[in-house]
């Protein structure tokens, strides 16, 4: 398990390393310079690639997660639906956001609607629950990153579009913006339900003998939002 959760974080490491750099040299790249250039769009087009690309890699981390607490609870057709969405490859332009969105949330409903209902799991659930947590983590960690380059890029695309006064360029621009925007806008709400949801997902792997000590620990090295993991006491 210890060898595992390594893997884990040196996978997460590198690919934000390589999210934040390589690609789009960093959030302070991205926001620098002047708005609306010529060919429309300008840096928030790039600060847009930084956004999709992160909640593309985020729900990747989470559906594989959310296959694993379906197996858990014993929904192994909806755990492989999930681990299909989440074995898609992460994309700057993913336009199956929205779809993994829901996937996401109805998952969530599912094990929410088993940990209130007060049943077991089996002994191969509980591993399942483990194993589901890794990723769960991985998740929050990339969804903190990106809670904060949302707001960030939806002042960068609103300048954009304030910048430019052709009308036939603006309708141009915005329609370049509607994946950011439309993304930007469902992160908060994303984030701040994934702390309550959290909370009562950490107390129901402790209730099912999960070591939940060395998952703090992973998820304090990856960086999670304290905020979320001071529910986990």
């Amino acid at each position: 398990m210890k060898t595992l959760y390594k893997s884990l974080f040196l996978a997460s490491v590198i690919l934000m390393s390589s999210l934040s750099h390589a690609q789009f040299g960093g959030i302070g790249g991205a926001l620098g310079g002047g708005g609306g250039d010529s060919s429309g769009g300008g840096n928030a087009l790039q600060l847009q690639g930084e956004l999709i690309l992160g909640m593309s890699v985020a729900m990747a981390s989470f559906l594989k997660a959310d296959a694993k607490f379906m197996d858990a609870i014993g929904l192994k057709k909806q755990a492989n639906k999930l681990r299909k969405l989440g074995n898609q490859e992460p994309s700057e332009n993913d336009k199956n956001l929205d779809v993994k969105f829901k996937a996401s949330a109805e998952a969530s409903e599912r094990m929410n609607e088993f940990m209130s209902s007060g049943k077991e799991l089996t002994a191969e659930g509980k591993k399942d629950l483990a194993d589901g947590m890794l990723p769960y983590i991985a998740g929050l960690a990339t969804m903190g990153k990106m809670a904060k380059i949302a707001p960030d890029f939806i002042k960068a695309s609103a300048d954009e579009i304030k910048s430019v006064k052709n009308p036939m360029q603006i309708i141009k621009i915005k329609k370049q913006f509607d994946l950011g925007i439309k993304t930007g806008k469902e992160v908060p709400k994303l984030f701040k339900k994934l702390g309550s949801s959290s909370k009562n997902l950490f107390a129901f792997a402790k209730k099912n003998k999960v070591n939940t000590k060395e998952l703090q620990e992973r998820a304090e090295e990856q960086g999670v939002d304290p905020g979320i993991t001071s529910g986990w006491k």
